[in-house]
């Protein structure tokens, strides 16, 4: 009888997944990866019960480059790992996660065991590059287990770029002086990853603020070129004559990538200020 309910579970499993591989071929291939990976230790799951814990805990077939797969109880305890959380293993993880995340994590244990895919956002050790990302996670809620796989999104997208320009926008408008001080000592609701604002005074033409690199601050904006050596910042200012609202494509690093990466800024003017925000792209898009 138990191994026909598998059975019978691992067919409706494969058929809920040729139908989300369907759906997929059109998400980003990061996103296709993880998808993919989490499909396969869904059905090795399926198959081998908590025996599969093992295999999912060790470098093999359940990793692909920065993939893993992560498995927790309804209490919290992470049972496997294929990552950095491999250490975590037969420990609450609630504790160690900020209030933010804690309260998603709580979420997703309450939630009860469902077919569909879920999604969420957070931030976590990318344990190859020593630094913390933004990740997405996919995961699938069992009875008793929660089975997990996330990508790092190291580059904000053109929607987060004009959100920040929003806020620095309103926040510069009520009080210049402290924004300005705010994104030069990186406040967080100025600078997140590869995401940040930079501000050009146009009467004096030099930076006023920067939110990644302080050195810039006070330095001649219209004799700046960009990291590909072509000219940034006169045909900026020029393009901006006369107007409150532009866009500006150039090369730059990626702070986060450490890649001299395409790059498009939003710009916005606030009185003599030109406030800046832009996102990234792969240098092949």
């Amino acid at each position: 009888m138990e191994r026909w309910k598998r059975g019978l579970a691992a067919c409706l499993l494969l058929c809920m997944l040729f139908h989300s591989l369907l759906q997929a071929e059109s998400l980003p291939a990061d996103e296709q990866q993880a998808l993919a990976l989490l499909e396969r230790a869904s059905q090795y799951y399926l198959q081998e019960g908590e025996r599969s814990f093992a295999a999912f805990s060790r470098q093999g077939q359940f990793t692909e480059d920065d993939l893993y797969v992560f498995v927790v109880d309804r209490d919290g305890i992470m049972l496997a790992s294929g990552g950095p959380s491999r250490q975590l293993i037969g420990r609450d993880v609630s504790p160690l996660l900020d209030d933010q995340l804690r309260a998603v994590y709580q979420s997703v244990l309450a939630q009860p065991a469902a077919n569909e895919i879920q999604v969420g956002e957070y931030r976590w050790i990318n344990w190859r590059q020593g630094r913390v990302e933004r990740k997405k996670a996919f995961y699938r809620v069992f009875d008793q287990h929660i089975l997990g796989v996330g990508y790092y999104q190291p580059r904000a997208d053109s929607a987060e770029a004009h959100n920040m320009l929003q806020r620095v926008v309103a926040a510069l408008a009520d009080d210049a002086k402290q924004t300005i001080g705010q994104i030069n000592n990186l406040d967080s609701q100025f600078y997140r990853d590869d995401i940040y604002p930079f501000v050009i005074d146009s009467d004096s033409r030099r930076f006023v603020a920067h939110g990644n690199n302080h050195g810039l601050v006070g330095s001649r904006f219209d004799t700046l070129e960009d990291h590909a050596g072509q000219p940034l910042g006169a045909p900026l200012l020029a393009q901006m004559k006369g107007r409150d609202t532009g866009e500006f494509a150039y090369r730059w690093r990626n702070p986060v990538t450490q890649k001299v990466e395409n790059k498009t800024a939003l710009i916005q003017r606030v009185g003599r200020y030109l406030v800046m925000v832009g996102w990234y792209s792969d240098p092949d898009e």
